[in-house]
C-alpha cells in the first residue's frame, strides 16, 4: 500500500503526497531513487550539518529559536570558512613578502653603490642613497604592496563565498555532491553527469534528474538541499585546513621550518636584521678607512710644512757658520 502511494505521488508531481513535505520524508524518498554512493554523502552532508547545529546550540546559554539557531549556525559557517581561506592566503603573501625583501637584500649587497654615499637634502636620484638606505625603501615598499594586496583579497574572500553565492553556485545536487567530495579540488576531472544505477550500469542522467519535478519544487526539497549545501562546505573547510596543514608543515626557509605565516615574517626579519648589520658594519669600515686617509694626508701636509721649517733653519745655520 505504501509503495502505491509513493508511485501515484510520482505520476502527479504538481501534487506530491502529504508524506513528503517534511526533509526527512524527501531524503527517505531520496534513497529509492538515488544511486548508494550519491545517498550515502548526501545523506552524511545532511547529518554534518546537524552536528554543527546542534553544537551551535549546546554552546548557548539559552534556549534561542530555530530562526535564530539557524542564522548563527551559517554565520559560523561561513566566518570558519572566510577565516580558514584568509589564513592560507596570509600564509602565501608572508612567503612571497619573504622572497621579495630576500631578493631586494641579494640585489642590493651585490650592486656596487659606494657605501660611504650619503643622502643629500636636494638628491632624489637612487644612486645618491647608501646600501642601508635603499635596503630601508625597499622594505617599506615591499610590506606597504603586500599589505595592500592582502586586504583587497580578504575582502574578495569574503564577497566571493558569501552564503548567497554559495547559494546561486550550488543549486544542483550534483554541485553539492562535488563540493562535498573534493571533486573540483586538485585538477580532479570527473564527468558531472555520468553516475551508476541500482543495477551498477553507467547512466547519463544525474542525481538531479532522479528526483521528480514535483519534489524538486516543495519547499521540503529545498530545505534538504540547503542542508547538503552547508554539510558539505563544512566538509570542504575541514579537508582545507588539513591540506593547509600539510602543505605548510613541509615549507622551509633557509633550513627553517615556515609553516605559520608568523614564522615567516620571523624569518624574514632575521634576514634584515642580518644584512642591516653587515651593511652598517662596511659603513663602520668605510667611515675609519676615509679618517685614516684624512689623518695620513693632513699628517702629510703637515709634515712637508715641518720640513720645510727644518730645511729654512737648517739653510740658515750653514750661513752662520760660514
Amino acid at each position: 500500500m505504501k509503495n502505491s502511494k509513493r508511485e501515484s505521488s510520482i505520476k502527479n508531481p504538481k501534487r506530491p503526497h502529504q508524506e513528503f513535505k517534511t526533509p526527512v520524508a524527501i531524503l527517505d524518498y531520496m534513497q529509492g531513487v538515488l544511486c548508494v554512493d550519491d545517498y550515502r554523502d548526501l545523506q552524511e552532508c545532511v547529518f554534518e550539518h546537524d552536528r554543527h547545529l546542534t553544537r551551535t546550540q549546546q554552546s548557548g546559554k539559552k534556549h534561542i529559536s530555530d530562526t535564530f539557531l539557524y542564522t548563527k549556525s551559517c554565520s559560523l559557517i561561513f566566518s570558519d570558512l572566510h577565516a580558514t581561506l584568509a589564513m592560507h592566503c596570509e600564509f602565501m603573501y608572508a612567503l612571497n613578502r619573504c622572497l621579495d625583501v630576500s631578493l631586494l637584500v641579494a640585489e642590493i649587497m651585490m650592486h656596487h653603490v659606494p657605501d660611504d654615499v650619503r643622502m643629500h637634502d636636494n638628491d632624489e636620484h637612487p644612486e645618491g642613497l647608501s646600501k642601508s638606505t635603499l635596503l630601508e625603501q625597499g622594505i617599506v615598499a615591499i610590506t606597504h604592496t603586500s599589505n595592500a594586496r592582502l586586504r583587497a583579497d580578504k575582502e574578495m574572500i569574503s564577497d566571493t563565498n558569501s552564503q548567497l553565492r554559495f547559494a546561486m553556485r550550488y543549486k544542483t545536487l550534483v554541485r553539492i555532491l562535488h563540493l562535498s567530495r573534493g571533486s573540483e579540488e586538485g585538477n580532479v576531472v570527473t564527468n558531472v553527469a555520468e553516475t551508476m544505477d541500482k543495477n551498477g550500469k553507467k547512466s547519463n542522467s544525474g542525481p538531479d534528474d532522479a528526483i521528480d519535478v514535483g519534489f524538486r519544487g516543495s519547499n521540503a526539497y529545498e530545505t534538504l538541499k540547503n542542508k547538503c549545501m552547508l554539510g558539505a562546505i563544512i566538509k570542504y573547510t575541514v579537508r582545507s585546513k588539513e591540506r593547509l596543514h600539510i602543505q605548510r608543515s613541509s615549507t622551509k626557509i633557509h633550513g627553517l621550518v615556515a609553516d605559520t605565516a608568523a614564522r615567516v615574517a620571523h624569518i624574514e626579519g632575521e634576514v634584515v636584521k642580518k644584512a642591516t648589520a653587515m651593511l652598517q658594519t662596511t659603513h663602520c669600515l668605510s667611515a675609519k678607512k676615509e679618517r685614516l686617509a684624512l689623518a695620513m694626508r693632513k699628517t702629510t701636509t703637515e709634515n712637508g710644512l715641518l720640513q720645510s721649517e727644518l730645511d729654512s733653519v737648517q739653510a740658515k745655520l750653514t750661513q752662520m757658520h760660514k
